[in-house]
Parts: C-alpha cells; sequence; structure tokens
C-alpha cells in the first residue's frame, strides 16, 4: 500500500497545479522526514537521517518530482525487505504449527471431549491408541507403545505405564494411557520449540550488525562530500544530486534480505534455520561431526539374521514365515520389518490360532496345536519361563554387534533369533560427497557402537576421524576439544543425549525424527528426512553469505562513480535518485536469489521413502 500510495502521489504530481503538487509531495514524504527526525534524536546520524534530508531539500527546492521518485524507491526496498522477512516468517509458522484437534478429558468421573485450547494443567487426559498426545504429562493409569520419535528419536516404540513421563507429539500406537496433564498448549516442550523458532526470526547475524554499522559510518562521508561539494561549486542542485546517493542503502539492505531469502527457501525445502546467525556459521563450518544411529542410519529397522536354534522343527525359511505370519497382526516397525523381509523372501504363510497381543511384550498364538511366543527376552524369560542360558555367547556377539533381537519360542524352548538392524541412509555417501565438494572439510562420526562395527562403517563412507565406544557426555567433550583446536564445528545428531554436543558446536543440526530437546538446542532442523539437505543448507548459506559480499563490493564501487558525477554536475537528481536506488533495488533483487537450492521438481524421495519401497537387506 505505501508503494502505490507513492507511485499515485508521482503519476498525480506532473498533472496538478503547483500547490496543490507540493502538497502531495510534502505529504508523502512526511513519514520519511519524521522517522529521520527521530532517529537523529534517538540514534545520532543513520542511514534514515540521510533519506529525510535528500527529499526534505528536493521539495524545498520545487524539485518535487525527483523527490516522490526518491522516496517512491526507498519505499520499494523497504517493501522487498519486509515482504522476504514476513514470507520467511509465515513459512515457520505454517510448518511449526500443529495443533491438535478435540481431546478427551475425565473430569468428575466423566469422559467429555474438549478443545485443545480449553485444557489447563492438572487435566487427566485420555489417549487411545493411533491418538496424539496433546500435553506432557504423567502416566496415571494403562499401558501403551508410545511412538517417540519426536522425543528421543528412537524408531521403536516405547512401553509406558503408570509413572512414566510423556511428552506432547507423541503417538499411541496401541494401548490407552489417563495422563495427568503437567504441562498444556504454550508450555509444552513442542510449543516452546516453536516458540523459540520464531524468535530466531529476529535474530541478526554479525553480517547484518556489521552491514548496519557499516551503513551508518557512511552517512558522515555522504554529509562531507555534500558539504565539500557546496564550498566549491555553490550549486545547490548538485548537492541535492550528492544527497540522493550513498553507500548505506544497498549494505544495510542487502544482507538481511539475503538472510531472510535464504531462510524462507530453505523453509520451503523443509530445512529450518535459525535466524542470520546460524547462516553464517554454517557457511564457515570446515568440521561436521556425525552422530551415527538416527543420522548416518536412517532409523528404519530391516532383518539382517535369521537364525534357526531348532533346524529340523524350524530351518530358516519356515521360522521366517512363522514369524512373519504371527507379526503381520502388530503394527510394530519390528513386525513390518519381519513382514517386509519374509514377503520379498517369498515364504509361504503359516497357518495359526487367533493372535493375543501382550502390549509392550509380544504375541502368542498356537500353531498346529503347539503355543508359540515371539518377544523380547524378558517377556519369554520372565512371563513364560523360557530359558536362555545356553545360548548367551550368540547373544552376546548379536547385542555387541548393535543387533536388536526378536526372539520365538514354543512349547517352551527358544526355538529361533530374528536379528534385526538400523540401515545406513540411502543418501548417507551422497550427502558426505557433497559436503566435500562445498569446500575443505573434515568429516567426523561419533557413536557408543563397538570400535570394529563404527570403523567398518567411517572407512565405507570415507570418514575422516572415527570415535566409537562413547558415552553421551564423551560426545560433547570431543566437540568442545575439536572447536578449541580452532575449527569451526557442526554437530549433526537426533537424541536427547546428543543436546550437550549440539550445544558445544557452533552449529547444531537436528534430524526430523530428533529430540525435541535435540531441536531446542539446534540451529538447523531437517524437516524431511534426508541428510543431503544439510549438504543444500550449507551450499544456500555460502551463496548468501557470497552475494552479501558481492553486493557489497558492487555498492561502494557504483555509488563512488555517481558520487563523482554528481559533484560534478553530471547528474541532475533525477538522474542520480534513479540510478543510486536502482542500484540498490537490482541488488537487493540479486539479494533474494541468493540460494541455489535444486528445483523442487528434481527432488528425489526421501529415505524414508525408499526403505519402503526398495529391497530388504539380504538375509544371512
Amino acid at each position: 500500500a505505501p508503494v502505490a500510495l507513492r507511485v499515485a502521489a508521482l503519476a498525480a504530481a506532473g498533472l496538478l497545479p503547483s500547490p496543490l503538487a507540493a502538497t502531495a509531495a510534502w505529504v508523502t514524504v512526511a513519514p520519511r522526514i519524521l522517522r529521520g527526525l527521530r532517529a537523529l534524536v534517538d540514534e545520532g546520524l543513520t542511514v534514515e537521517v540521510l533519506d529525510a534530508t535528500a527529499v526534505t531539500l528536493g521539495n524545498a527546492r520545487g524539485d518535487y518530482l525527483a523527490t516522490l521518485v526518491t522516496d517512491t524507491l526507498l519505499a520499494g526496498g523497504d517493501y522487498l525487505e519486509q515482504s522476504t522477512v514476513r514470507r520467511s516468517g509465515d513459512l515457520l509458522e505454517h510448518l511449526l504449527h500443529h495443533e491438535p484437534g478435540p481431546v478427551w478429558v475425565e473430569r468428575r468421573g466423566e469422559l467429555e471431549q474438549i478443545p485443545f485450547s480449553a485444557l489447563v494443567a492438572g487435566d487427566c487426559v485420555v489417549v487411545g491408541a493411533g491418538e496424539l498426545v496433546p500435553v506432557d504429562g504423567c502416566v496415571l493409569e494403562g499401558v501403551a507403545q508410545v511412538n517417540q520419535a519426536s522425543i528421543s528419536g528412537e524408531s521403536v516404540p516405547l512401553r509406558k505405564e503408570a509413572g512414566d513421563e510423556v511428552v506432547a507429539g507423541s503417538t499411541l500406537e496401541s494401548g490407552r494411557l489417563k495422563l495427568l496433564a503437567s504441562r498444556v498448549g504454550d508450555d509444552t516442550t513442542t510449543a516452546r520449540v516453536t516458540a523459540f523458532m520464531r524468535d530466531s526470526l529476529a535474530e541478526k547475524s554479525e553480517t547484518e550488525r556489521l552491514a548496519e554499522g557499516y551503513a551508518d559510518s557512511r552517512v558522515p562521508v555522504t554529509l562531507g562530500l555534500a558539504a565539500a561539494t557546496y564550498l566549491l561549486t555553490r550549486d545547490l542542485e548538485r548537492v541535492i544530486s550528492v544527497f540522493l546517493i550513498d553507500y548505506s542503502c544497498a549494505t544495510k539492505l542487502s544482507a538481511p534480505v539475503a538472510i531472510r531469502a535464504t531462510m524462507a527457501a530453505a523453509a520451503q525445502r523443509n530445512i529450518l534455520i535459525k535466524g542470520g546467525t546460524s547462516i553464517e556459521a554454517l557457511a564457515k563450518v570446515d568440521t561436521f561431526v556425525f552422530d551415527k544411529t538416527g543420522t548416518l542410519t536412517s532409523g528404519n529397522l530391516a532383518v539382517a539374521e535369521v537364525l534357526s536354534l531348532a533346524p529340523e522343527a524350524w530351518p530358516r525359511e519356515r521360522l521366517l514365515a512363522l514369524a512373519a505370519s504371527i507379526e503381520e497382526h502388530s503394527q510394530h516397525p519390528i513386525a513390518n520389518a519381519v513382514v517386509r523381509a519374509a514377503r520379498r523372501a517369498g515364504v509361504a504363510h503359516i497357518p495359526h490360532d487367533k493372535v493375543e497381543v501382550v502390549i509392550a511384550h509380544g504375541l502368542t498364538s498356537s500353531v498346529e496345536g503347539a503355543e508359540v511366543e515371539l518377544g523380547s527376552r524378558h517377556f519369554l524369560e520372565a512371563h513364560r519361563a523360557v530359558s536362555f542360558e545356553e545360548h548367551e555367547a550368540l547373544l552376546t556377539r548379536l547385542e555387541e554387534a548393535g543387533k536388536l533381537l526378536l526372539f520365538a519360542a514354543s512349547g517352551g524352548t527358544l526355538i529361533g533369533i530374528v536379528a534385526l538392524e538400523d540401515q545406513l541412509r540411502p543418501d548417507a555417501a551422497s550427502a558426505l560427497a557433497q559436503l566435500r565438494q562445498s569446500g575443505p572439510v573434515s568429516l567426523v562420526m561419533l557413536t557408543g557402537d563397538r570400535r570394529t562395527r563404527a570403523l567398518a562403517l567411517g572407512e565405507r563412507l570415507g570418514i575422516d576421524e572415527v570415535h566409537a565406544e562413547l558415552e553421551p557426555e564423551e560426545k560433547a567433550r570431543i566437540v568442545a576439544r575439536l572447536c578449541d583446536e580452532g575449527r569451526k564445528v557442526a554437530y549433526v545428531g537426533d537424541g536427547v543425549n546428543d543436546a550437550p554436543a549440539l550445544l558445544a558446536a557452533e552449529v547444531g543440526v537436528a534430524m526430523p525424527l530428533g529430540a525435541d530437546i535435540a531441536r531446542a538446542t539446534a540451529d538447523v532442523i531437517l524437516l524431511d528426512d534426508r541428510l543431503s539437505a544439510l549438504a543444500e543448507a550449507r551450499t544456500a548459506a555460502q551463496a548468501a553469505m557470497r552475494t552479501i559480499r558481492s553486493n557489497v563490493r558492487t555498492a561502494i564501487g557504483v555509488n563512488t562513480g555517481l558520487f563523482a558525477a554528481a559533484a560534478a554536475g553530471l547528474l541532475a537528481p533525477v538522474a542520480a535518485t534513479i540510478l543510486h536506488n536502482g542500484t540498490t533495488l537490482g541488488l537487493l533483487a540479486r539479494a533474494l536469489a541468493a540460494s541455489p537450492f535444486p528445483p523442487a521438481g528434481g527432488e528425489t524421495a526421501s529415505p524414508a521413502e525408499g526403505d519402503r519401497q526398495g529391497p530388504e537387506a539380504p538375509l544371512t
């Protein structure tokens, strides 16, 4: 609206009688003059003071056309900057705001459904299978399998029962819980992270602060040049032309526009960057440190081994068929992985009786008259009295290799083991290669896994340093040591235990299934399950910083030439304002196109989609 109003005033100025044109010009520029006066009183000599002086002198000389052209072009620059900031804010708001629908609460002994906004701390909230947990709270009653991917990054749902804590954003995969709400609405963990993200839009990077400082420091230079021109020539028109040119506009506006444009473009790619400081730091990173599980690996389970402990009665293929035939009645990630493996192996379905689900433990059924149990060691050992003693060496080997184990028993005897593992992300190798292409970087992997397994993965991915068998606090110490060595470190992780390392690094990057605390402490959040998004974000950050530096150099060069031309009397005020402000708008337009993300149409499937569609890991 302000730009349109100025364009209308500019068009009318040439048609109106002189008194009316003067009135229109003074009314149009009055807000800029008042803004300059406030800036002079509050901040001293700033760009706003210079702009106000230029339009005031132009109007005082009766050169209303030049004044209105100047004011219109300045308003256009303001509009570009403000609309970019607004667009990036709207994108983040859209991506982050997910308010649950109506929720069930128990009040005065009766269930009633209320709007999410009506929840208060202390409410007794009831959540059923498939529903989103709307509050942070403690379990009062019930047992359930809770998918806490947004909390801990665990791909396997966790058993929750009375006394356990749950966090808003979790999903019940089975069972039913009655919760005592401790934090609701804007006080929940997820909502606090969202608020933190919104606040980050107002954060200015060091580059933006330096650009503003440089812009304001150039104002006295312009005033000095104008004064010198007047003393030497006594030509007020030349003085006005000099006033209409300055170094500050392009340098002051280019940095925030490039930063916000990069944030908005990244948000469209489901990459949340928390402000200009994070973009600036990401562009300077020379060491990327990766957590392994859930970061370099996908968090999607796949069957790695099927081991028959009773090969005569249950050969390997029949054991896999048995497990899949029973597990297909569950939606647990382990069950889904087993069913996928059986389908790809082409094994036949084994008839069985009704399947009983023992929540958070396992499944039981009857096959050919014999009772069959599938589940965890705790379930079979503690609840079904199955002995594991003679297989301890085998179990130790599998567990040390990082395998997740599903056990099958029949008639009170262990008959087989299905070993599952987290898969390497399909784009892990290509993402690391892209990071290397973006500049000289070192790649480091931190993990709690066994050293031999970690070294093998590191060699496969071409990682420079591998640190294995670490406790969570050791990760932060290693990151701090790398920073102390003078490296610019980015840490990429997803879990609660990654939060200290994320804080210790110059740039923290949280994966999409990461814990809320990881997101709260991270500078960059990848909302798509693509590690390659990290390389894209770094490339865009580097492009933004290059554009800012290039724009500053261009602005200085062009405006130096314009100053000389204006002082020499070669530029009339209208020409000076068009050339100067036209250059500024051109540089702002260039800043808006600062982030070279690949076109959305050419985007590959996310790893999660690829894992569902691609081949299962080979059975051994």
